[in-house]
């Protein structure tokens, strides 16, 4: 039986560190009663991942990077908190009867078995360093500081609220609120709004709970705590920020949708706001969106693949047609028309963007919204725009029969009309324009191209380091990048990223060009599977595809890939 090498004999072997190191490193061990790698990591003489590297081999069990551990709640739920902390284990995943652990014990019989015992199932260890696991445990059971610590806000940070349509009702409103703590839930409201501006988030969730509410916001679309003030405070803070956005105070019971504006250090905000009553109160949603900033959007700047760009760019030259741009919320469908009006806006051009509410101002366009109140719909404008002699058309949403006839009427005569649609599946938006009642003909005959997008987090690029992928899926990357050496990449993660590997986020498209087949079954009004069988027949690039090329470029991990399609 092979005798199993001591941690510091292979460090000395592999030249890792130096003999007087060692001798340092195993008498502070001594005097300590510390594990070896964990001195060793203090003394800075190796990486975490060196480590992670080093045990893996000595101990002859597979590693793993948890810095970017993101556990599901089906297998976190396995293990509870006490056993997790008792032994330092993180469970990874599960399959059929067999549980993956990360540990730095992965020899250790006792915690294997005990584990057994609880959850049920065969325990399969990959090691770890022992400090990655008391952080990540660290992370993950961390107790809130206070609501009032984690919202305190620094005193030179400045906001502005910009209320719409104020009126005697809205201050009757305001006075309401003073015996409910005005000042402090002003304050709270305030710091909120700083903070998500602060991190650049796309959201703030504000959900009620029996003893608490919880305010929490995303950021490069991950979810996170942010405070849990006490519930005393969470209808009033609905209140305030229900006038903000002029939603009527008493309507609890019913959902609401109100929108506001507001400015912080020079940049300015628009906070669309979504509630719906919930057993322990009404919860909200507030959206932010960075009105103005759009005129700075460029196409190359969105994450298309050269391929992809030029052919989208090629579109945009077209005198007439329909672009249809779909993807789920938060997919950055709004972006990347606004990127296009960008990329063909010309003074010799007539372009027109149409939506429920402007957002975004670009300069040198014209721009038009409904108004409800005067009578003036969101279908009857799009219709009295097919009389305004109009180049490009950019239309907003596109949720009814109505509405998207009359686009297509536009794009049938001498109009280019990127319209945006809301869909979880590229093809399967056709489908459902058909369902609304839209005569096949008109999409036969005007659509240019269906483009589907999602977005996934972008890797750091100041700790990103590549690494082999398995065999079966460096095939599928070879298949797509058409290279040789596949590669993927991952981030451990750092100042930089906030220590989550992730900056930003990028677009992962899905390009598809009507062939004739895809053409005569949209005219024959074919299902689903008959349409997704015509495209199957074309040369587009699916959204695995366009992730592979992507994340073998180091701009995406293939966690992210898989976890948006």
């Amino acid at each position: 039986m092979r005798k199993k090498q001591k941690l510091g004999e292979i460090l000395l072997e592999l030249n890792v560190i130096q003999q007087s190191e060692l001798e340092n490193a195993l008498q502070k061990q001594e005097r300590t009663g510390q594990r070896l790698g964990s001195i060793l990591l203090k003394m800075n003489a190796l990486s975490e991942e060196d480590l992670e590297q080093l045990l893996s081999r000595q101990l002859n069990v597979p590693s793993i990077n948890i810095d970017n551990y993101s556990p599901s709640d089906e297998v976190f739920s396995l293990i509870n908190e006490k056993l997790i902390k008792k032994y330092l284990v993180l469970p990874i995943g599960v399959k059929d009867k067999t549980l993956t652990i990360a540990t730095a014990s992965p020899n250790d019989l006792n915690i294997l078995d005990d584990l057994a015992y609880t959850t049920g199932y065969k325990i399969v260890p990959v090691v770890t360093s022992i400090s990655s696991l008391e952080n990540k445990i660290s992370e993950l059971f961390k107790k809130p500081s206070s609501w009032e610590d984690a919202l305190k806000v620094d005193k030179d940070s400045d906001l502005e609220i910009i209320k719409q349509d104020q009126d005697l009702m809205e201050e009757d409103l305001e006075k309401a609120l003073q015996s409910a703590e005005e000042a402090l839930v002003v304050k709270l409201v305030n710091a909120v709004l700083l903070a998500a501006i602060k991190q650049e988030a796309s959201h703030i969730h504000i959900e009620p709970k029996e003893d608490f509410f919880e305010i929490l916001i995303r950021v490069d679309s991950k979810l996170t705590v942010l405070a849990n003030p006490p519930a005393a405070l969470q209808q009033n803070v609905v209140n305030r920020i229900k006038i903000l956005g002029s939603i009527d105070v008493l309507k609890r019971f019913v959902p609401c949708e109100g929108y506001f504006r507001a400015r912080s250090e020079g940049d300015y905000y628009d906070i669309d706001i979504a509630t719906i009553p919930s057993l322990h109160g009404e919860r909200m949603v507030l959206t932010f969106q960075q009105p103005f900033s759009k005129e700075e959007l460029k196409l190359e700047k969105l994450g298309f693949t050269p391929e992809s760009l030029s052919e989208f760019k090629g579109m945009l030259t077209n005198p007439r047609g329909f672009i249809l741009v779909t993807g789920p919320s938060d997919s950055g469908k709004s972006s990347t028309i606004y990127a296009a009006l960008n990329h063909i806006k010309r003074s010799d051009k007539a372009i027109f963007t149409y939506e429920r509410t402007i957002k975004n101002k670009l300069s040198g366009i014209n721009q038009g919204q409904p108004n409800e109140k005067a009578g003036y719909k969101y279908e009857k404008g799009l219709q009295a725009l097919l009389r305004q002699d109009i180049d490009a058309l950019m239309v907003g949403e596109l949720m009814t029969r109505e509405a998207i006839e009359s686009s297509l009427l536009a794009s049938l005569s001498k109009t280019l009309v990127l319209g945006r649609f809301l869909s979880n599946d590229t093809i399967g938006s056709i489908a459902m324009v058909l369902d609304l009642g839209v005569p096949p003909f008109m999409l036969y005959s005007s659509l240019t191209a269906i483009i589907g997008q999602r977005l996934v987090r972008r890797l750091c690029q100041e700790c990103i380091e590549d690494y082999d992928p398995p065999q079966e899926l460096g095939t599928q990357i070879k298949e797509a990048t058409g290279t040789g050496t596949p590669r993927l990449f991952r981030s451990s993660g750092c100042l930089a990223c906030g220590h989550t590997g992730y900056n930003h986020r990028i677009g992962l498209f899905e390009i598809i060009v009507p062939t004739m087949d895809l053409r005569d079954a949209i005219f024959s009004k074919a299902t689903l599977n008959e349409l997704k069988e015509a495209v199957s027949k074309s040369s587009y690039r699916s959204f695995l595809q366009d992730g592979l090329i992507k994340a073998s470029e180091g701009l995406t991990s293939y966690e992210e890939v898989v976890k948006a399609i």
